[in-house]
């Protein structure tokens, strides 16, 4: 075949195919006596026919375009049927790929109204061709030409499926490519590790998993990518098998194990997590604390976080615990002074310019350090000193540490400042680009230190499933095309250059490449990657009814009943109520461990809490100070007035019965 007529060859394709039966592997021949013709949901609503297979030993009869019929073929037969069959309806593959954005703004809801109006203006502009063609006819009547011209009325516009349709074709879709999706996930590893739980989306499971799932816990590397998912009982000793897993899949795809682990908790000591490191090829792996559960441990020492100094308080602790690099501090410092004086604004001192500073260009220009053990336990010591008793009161008199409670706490985490530290000759920052700025190039960093790419996560896990409540087997495929889509995003912008493919199907690049390589002697995306064999590991829901003992749906067997449900059936699996679209979309949340409270015009400056500007202070009064006014207490009257008055009362009500 030349090339020139590669365009004609892809207009019109066929295929003869002889499937076998799903339930006895025999042959199946076309049955002569059924057609079955459905609409698809498109554009343009076409109509579609296909026969209906029977086999010739059980008798059964199942759709040519089913799923069970169409996964007998190869890639590049199977993408000749471009729709998902439901009862009475088929959905084009356009729309499919529109629904598998799950997110703010791109509900199925959202996506039906979208289709919705495409079809009504494709039928308005059908029946304006039509009455404009009729009238002619009417024309040439009222002139005499013609005579007992009719003109029949347009049809009516075809009724659109609700939007639990599209919700069962997504589903349905997801179920199709449940193993490419799991050995996605699988294939992801890392060099730095963090894990975090959650309890928000735990909330959203209905049916026979509601109010089982306690935790959401959710294990990252360093570019945000996601390892695992699960629901989970506890932590602690129900999150021992699927460190297991990870550890294995580590070991078997022959990568070196994680420099760093950060968690929540459990950083030293004796922990189910040490039993599965020390045993392991991870036991040089080094394990810290997030840094920003610490800050929020010691601030559980503070009275009220509502406190006008509490904001005060905990910036001034990650100046206790970071210092800036000099080198890109200056290099900010001064690229905002030449942008400041481009727009005539000139400062007299840095200190002024330290001031303009905010925490996002400090977080993407500038590197940070740990100040070390013995001077972070200082200045965390004279940070809490100085905001104890009087000085920590604010105008209304309340003060903002709780002396007894703060010191039982400092007692409990002064030794796990050592768990805060960065460990030495790890690398924490990746350079992803740079950013002119006042006529000087910033480099852009990326900081892989502590568990704010997980916090990210956690605000877009919720938008994975739609709606208030999902059945198991729905909040799993929902939660699975979203980690697989998470996961491909976080993939992209890792690497510096833009990619030019931005397909989520891994199986259609994958069998694309290898087709090319055997065609043309090279790849048509040289920049995609296969993934590994799927390793087993039991994601979201699965590991959950791992622990309870609980078995999960067969997907096969949901995707029959999706093919074969009515269309107009409320099937209240698939959703119970569906969530109103926000245009709000933060991709990344701040890092809250960056200040710039207390903030010198050099880095390496030590804090210097004493010059910090002060809430004045207002003493209480003592009890021997006498008040300016003297509140009158009113007269307690005797038994013989209180008896009186009870009286009079009783006459004034009997007065005015009478009236």
């Amino acid at each position: 075949m030349v090339a020139s007529s590669s365009a004609t060859y892809l207009e019109r394709t066929g295929t003869l195919h002889g499937p076998c039966c799903c339930g006895c592997q025999e042959n199946s021949e076309k049955s002569s006596s059924i057609v079955h013709t459905q609409a698809v949901i498109n554009k343009n609503s076409p109509l579609q026919a296909c026969d209906n297979l029977e086999c010739m030993k059980c008798r059964r009869r199942v759709l040519s375009w089913s799923h069970a019929i169409l996964s007998q073929l190869d890639i590049g037969h199977r993408v000749q049927f471009p729709c998902i069959m439901t009862a009475k309806h088929a959905c084009d593959m356009s729309i499919v790929i529109l629904l598998r954005n799950r997110g703010f703004g791109n509900s199925c809801s959202q996506i039906r109204n979208k289709v919705d109006e495409q079809h009504h203006e494709a039928w308005l502009r059908q029946n304006a061709h039509y009455l404009t063609d009729c009238e002619g006819f009417i024309d040439a009547s009222q002139s005499g030409l013609l005579v007992n011209v009719l003109i029949a009325d347009p049809p009516e516009r075809a009724p659109l499926p609700r939007h639990r349709w599209f919700m069962n074709i997504y589903i349905q879709d997801v179920f199709q490519r449940l193993d490419e999706i799991k050995a996605s996930i699988t294939s992801v590893s890392g060099r730095i590790l963090k894990m975090d739980s959650t309890k928000k989306v735990v909330k959203k499971l209905a049916g026979r998993p509601a109010k089982t799932a306690l935790w959401c816990t959710n294990v990252g590397n360093e570019h945000g990518q996601i390892l695992n998912s699960v629901m989970t009982t506890s932590e602690g000793h129900g999150l021992t098998k699927m460190l297991v897993r990870i550890v294995k899949r580590y070991k078997n795809a022959d990568i070196p194990p994680p420099e760093i682990l950060y968690l929540d908790r459990d950083c030293c000591g004796a922990s189910p997590l040490q039993d599965v490191l020390k045993p392991s090829d991870w036991k040089h792996t080094v394990v810290r604390l997030d840094i920003w559960h610490y800050m929020r441990r010691i601030a559980t020492g503070c009275s009220t976080d509502f406190q006008a100094l509490y904001s005060t308080f905990v910036g001034l602790m990650s100046n206790c615990i970071f210092i800036w690099y000099e080198e890109d501090f200056q290099r900010l410092l001064q690229s905002k002074k030449n942008e400041l004086a481009k727009q005539g604004i000139h400062y007299l001192s840095d200190e002024d310019v330290v001031k303009t500073l905010s925490r996002y260009e400090l977080a993407l220009h500038c590197r940070r350090k740990t100040r070390g053990i013995p001077e972070t336990t200082r200045l965390f010591r004279e940070l809490i000193q100085s905001f104890s008793g009087e000085k920590g009161r604010d105008t209304l008199g309340v003060p903002l540490i709780n002396s007894s409670r703060m010191k039982s706490i400092w007692e409990a985490q002064e030794r796990h400042i050592a768990c805060i530290q960065d460990p030495p000759g790890i690398s924490l920052y990746t350079r992803t680009g740079s950013t002119k700025k006042g006529g000087i190039d910033l480099p852009n960093f990326r900081c892989a230190r502590g568990s704010t790419s997980l916090e990210s996560f956690h605000l877009h896990l919720n938008r994975f499933i739609p709606g208030s409540l999902a059945s198991d087997v729905l909040f799993q495929a929902y939660l699975l095309d979203g980690l697989h889509r998470w996961n491909k995003d976080r993939e992209r912008t890792a690497t510096a250059a833009t990619s030019d493919h931005p397909s989520y199907s891994g199986l259609l690049q994958h069998k694309t490449n290898t087709l090319a390589l055997k065609v043309l002697k090279k790849k048509i995306i040289p920049s995609y990657t296969e993934p590994r064999k799927y390793t087993g590991e039991k994601i979201g829901i699965e590991y959950l009814y791992k622990q309870t003992g609980e078995r999960m749906e067969d997907f096969v067997k949901a995707i029959e009943t999706l093919e074969t449900v009515p269309d107009e059936a409320d099937d209240e699996s698939i959703i119970l109520e569906e969530a109103v679209d926000s245009f709000q979309d933060a991709d990344q949340i701040d890092d809250l461990t960056i200040s710039t409270v207390g903030l010198k015009e050099s880095s390496d400056a030590v804090l210097d809490i004493s010059s910090l500007p002060q809430v004045p202070v207002h003493p209480l009064p003592s009890s021997s100070t006498k008040p300016a006014v003297e509140a009158t207490l009113l007269p307690i009257p005797t038994p013989e007035e209180y008896e009186g008055r009870l009286n009079g009362g009783m006459k004034l009500v009997t007065a005015r019965q009478q009236r």
